[in-house]
């Protein structure tokens, strides 16, 4: 059947659906037309013609518990019917059309990779089906989103005490981030580190979110939609007093969350968020240093009631329809489940959580099996600000693929949300998640990687070897080194030491965050510098890894030479961007940590040539990656707050009394 040529191109009938899949169909449309060599564009139709797409729900495919996310793509003669047994299946068919028999891909607009244009598109198959096999709720939270907050104008003001969060991501940037979720059939978002929905900028992007059909949540610092610095807010708009604290105030933190309960619940598709965390991302009780056991267990006891509590005004605002529930076990969460301290409501999914920086689970993850009465899921990060990857991917398909089947075969396949960030740096490993939790099953590493990497040809095992060296050069420590790399409020585990998974990686945030605090304390004698053996251990380890990464980088330039335009602008923007992010971060800390040797024995040109070398690694970077600045991602670094490698770089020549250019 022809799709289109020249001189024709197929109408497209939506059919008892919904604003959600008509929505999905016009990005279907936008498809045809930006892979026709002509720019030929589908018209839309109220019944079917003699050349035509049909969309329609099918209620013959059985609903699940969250209703029937199958899909069938079906050819007959000169129609293609695209159906599915809810809008969800419908949308899924859509967009497996578009990756399939389009040649679309899912991350098309953060890949860095040219969409292919066509002169004709003939589809001589008959039948495509698909159904989601390993996760139910599959979703995507986008945190500590710094790049995407400064990509582009529109943005508006969000009224925290925060340093890197005074602004929102445009409703531009979100439909972006949003339209990538849908093409990975994922149907989760928690679209924001911050969601003030009482805040108008703030409350577009829920609405940005809500209005393709997703699935909406709250980040697990915002139970009900409430973090300490929403209650602030609450707080100076209505005229109340009180310290943000269910201990201190618990009528005035039902009162917000009743509050806000209301504003959520004008939504369709909720998973509500409930849990009871301090300030900034901190415990209830806000101090690193340890508790008693009759403290916990008085905490684990508060936090269980304030839970309850939020379901019974959740409940009660919505008229009893809220459906899904999770109450997600981070940091202390994980301690004080596995010590048999919390009693969490029945109907709520209970989340488990990687420990972030080191991207493996803590020990009550091993502890609690799948029972009938309660469900499970995960919350993983490819991203973790401040002490894992923001900048490059540094998780890998090995050490992904090894935690969502242990997630899998432990049956906790309820829900799982994935950390990734600002999207675009984390692409690779992103696709191949999704895939992993539609149907793991059906999943193959090596079959990714063979796919994702075949369109460079004839270079592509090439491609493939340089990659595979860029996550096993990955500096590594010694688990002893798990605490003093990563700090007390993580709950560790020290047993299961799966083969080929770096257990203590050194992150590109954590070398610059670690390296940060030596600078801070550089005058002081060695032994007096907290963390001076960690930094003793980084120090023999990065050295090594910065010789790696330097040949990594000349073998993707080398490659570059055989490359056509576009597929060398994606190594430049992608790997050896990323590999020189590595590299150079490294041997800034290896410097660093020389120069801080010269300076103590009185070297003065040693200590000078330290300080300028560290500054000179981190210049190279800031100016390599101007390369992966082009088109629509021409001020991609203007939102480098978090990391802030500028400020890093000034505060580090300042030691010789230069201020860095």
């Amino acid at each position: 059947m022809i799709v289109f040529n020249e001189n024709e191109c197929v109408d497209i009938c939506c059919k008892n659906t919904n604003e959600y899949v008509r929505l999905a169909a016009a990005d279907l449309a936008n498809d045809i037309e930006r892979i026709s060599e002509y720019s030929l564009r589908p018209a839309f139709v109220p019944s079917p013609t003699l050349r035509c797409i049909v969309i329609e729900q099918d209620d013959n495919i059985p609903l699940m518990d969250t209703g029937s996310e199958a899909f069938k793509i079906k050819r007959t003669g000169s129609l293609i019917y695209i159906s599915g047994g809810s809008y969800l299946g419908i949308m899924w068919g859509i967009y497996t059309f578009s990756e399939k028999i389009l040649g679309i891909d899912p991350c098309y607009i953060f890949n860095d990779m040219k969409t292919e244009k066509k002169k004709e598109l003939i589809w001589d198959e008959t039948y495509i089906c698909g159904e989601p096999e390993g996760f139910g709720f599959r979703g995507i939270f986008i945190n500590d989103e710094d790049l995407l907050c400064g990509w582009r104008d529109g943005g508006g003001i969000r009224h925290i005490n925060w340093q890197t969060d005074t602004t929102t991501v445009p409703a531009s940037v979100i439909d972006l981030v949003v339209e990538t979720a849908l093409r990975l059939k994922l149907n989760l978002i928690i679209p924001a580190t911050f969601l003030n929905i009482d805040n108008p900028p703030e409350k577009v992007i829920a609405d940005r979110v809500a209005r393709r059909g997703l699935f909406i949540s709250q980040h697990h610092i915002e139970p009900v939609g409430v973090s300490a610095y929403t209650f602030k807010n609450y707080c100076a708009k209505f005229d109340r007093v009180g310290e943000f604290s269910y201990i201190q105030n618990p009528e005035l933190m039902q009162e917000i969350w009743r509050y806000y309960a209301e504003k959520w619940s004008g939504y369709d598709n909720v998973v509500w968020q409930i849990g009871l965390r301090g300030e900034g991302d901190r415990p209830v009780w806000q101090e690193e240093t340890g508790l008693s056991p009759q403290s916990l267990a008085q905490y684990g006891q508060l936090i269980s009631s304030a839970m309850q509590t939020q379901i019974d005004i959740i409940m009660e605002v919505t008229g009893a329809k809220a459906e899904y529930f999770t109450s997600t076990l981070w940091m202390e969460g994980s301690e004080l489940m596995e010590k048999g301290l919390l009693n969490i409501p029945t109907e709520t999914m209970i989340i488990f959580s990687d420990n972030g920086p080191n991207q493996m689970f803590a020990p009550e993850f091993y502890k609690y099996g799948q029972d009938n009465t309660t469900k499970h899921g995960i919350y993983y990060h490819l991203q973790y600000y401040n002490l894992g990857p923001h900048l490059a991917p540094m998780t890998g398909i090995d050490k992904l693929y090894h935690n969502v089947k242990l997630c899998h075969d432990m049956g906790y396949r309820s829900y799982f949300i994935m950390n990734c960030s600002n999207v675009r740096e984390f692409v690779f490993e992103l696709k191949a998640y999704a895939q992993m939790v539609w149907y793991l099953n059906d999943f193959s590493k090596e079959q990714y990687i063979d796919e994702y990497f075949a369109v460079f040809g004839k270079n592509k095992d090439k491609v493939k070897e340089l990659v595979r060296d860029y996550y096993d050069s990955i500096a590594d420590l010694d688990t002893s080194m798990l605490k003093y790399m990563y700090g007390n409020y993580f709950n560790f585990d020290y047993k299961h030491h799966p083969d080929g998974i770096k257990l203590c990686p050194l992150k590109d945030g954590g070398v610059l965050y670690k390296g940060t605090l030596l600078l801070r304390h550089f005058k002081l004698e060695c032994n007096a510098i907290p963390e001076w053996e960690l930094f003793e251990q980084m120090y023999k380890a990065l050295k090594k890894a910065v010789v790696d990464y330097k040949q990594i980088c000349a073998g993707f330039e080398s490659l570059c030479c055989e490359l056509d335009d576009h597929l060398e602008l994606n190594i430049r923007a992608k790997w050896l961007n990323y590999a020189y992010t590595i590299g150079c971060t490294y041997n800034w800390f290896v410097k660093l940590y020389e120069a801080k040797l010269c300076y103590d024995k009185s070297d003065v040109n040693g200590f000078v040539d330290g300080i300028n070398t560290a500054c000179k690694s981190l210049y190279n970077y800031l100016e390599y990656r101007k390369k992966a600045e082009y088109g629509i991602f021409k001020i991609w670094y203007r939102g480098d707050l978090l990391n802030d490698v500028r400020h890093i770089m000034y505060n580090t020549s300042r030691l010789i009394g230069h201020n860095a250019e």
